[in-house]
């Protein structure tokens, strides 16, 4: 593997971003992995790994660069820290915004040319939890350079602000994938259903799935509800989306 850490020029900054792919075989069909709330760390670059070893340029942006270029965040349970690091995490999640991440996928697209191990043509986007809502958008955004997507156990996907996902579904023509965990504080079955349904009217094709007995952050290894089986199935699911429409 080689993994390289690359400074993405935007309009707010230089948005530093972890990159790994396989020691040969290029130009790679090219991957964009959306962070969720930790930020960017092992457990997220683990799975980057994971897709590189199949084939893909994976590429993970630090979405909080425009405050911090490596956001650290300490014990959220069981520690005297914990309410604060969660008030932390959660000021830097109001540090960004579905047109804000939009922008910075496009830069990101846009250094794509720029890198001769990565294929021409369209990308993989994938995100999880906050970045279901981020993916959803940018695939709806930059509809004419994103060939798929996948979402896990995605948040804010309705909601009431003029910017909400759900408003932005007529715009994709990406096939799209959906997978969210049977309980989920942050993410209720009833919301679920109701996001199935404009699913069901929108006008490109997407699968939903939910994962039966998994917890919210059921793919991650650095998370107390890692669940092995929906993990694997995470990769199976992610993967034969990416090999149908972007090689």
């Amino acid at each position: 593997m080689i993994e390289r850490e690359l400074d993405i020029a935007t309009q707010d900054g230089a948005l530093n971003t972890y990159t790994v792919r396989p020691d040969d075989g290029g130009p790679l069909p090219p991957v964009v992995m959306l962070m969720d709330a930790p930020g960017v760390r092992e457990g997220l670059k683990e799975i980057c790994r994971r897709l590189a070893q199949s084939g893909y340029y994976v590429l993970l942006p630090n979405l909080y660069y425009r405050t911090t270029r490596a956001f650290a965040l300490g014990p959220t349970r069981d520690h005297p820290d914990a309410e604060a690091n969660r008030a932390k995490m959660f000021a830097m999640v109001g540090s960004i915004s579905n047109d804000k991440v939009a922008a910075d996928v496009g830069a990101v697209l846009d250094s794509l040319a720029t890198l001769p191990d990565a294929r021409p043509g369209k990308i993989g986007l994938v995100g999880y939890c906050m970045s279901g809502a981020f993916v959803t958008f940018a695939a709806a955004r930059h509809a004419d350079r994103v060939g798929c997507f996948a979402s896990y156990y995605g948040t804010r996907l309705i909601t009431d602000k003029p910017d909400s996902p759900h408003r932005m579904l007529d715009e994709i023509t990406a096939e799209g994938y959906y997978a969210f965990a049977e309980h989920d504080t942050y993410v209720p079955l009833s919301d679920v259903t109701a996001f199935e349904r404009l699913l069901a009217a929108a006008p490109f094709p997407s699968r939903c799935e939910i994962e039966k007995g998994a917890h919210h952050g059921y793919a991650f290894s650095d998370r107390g509800t890692l669940d092995e089986a929906a993990r694997e199935k995470h990769y199976e699911r992610m993967l034969s989306l990416f090999r149908r429409h972007i090689g």
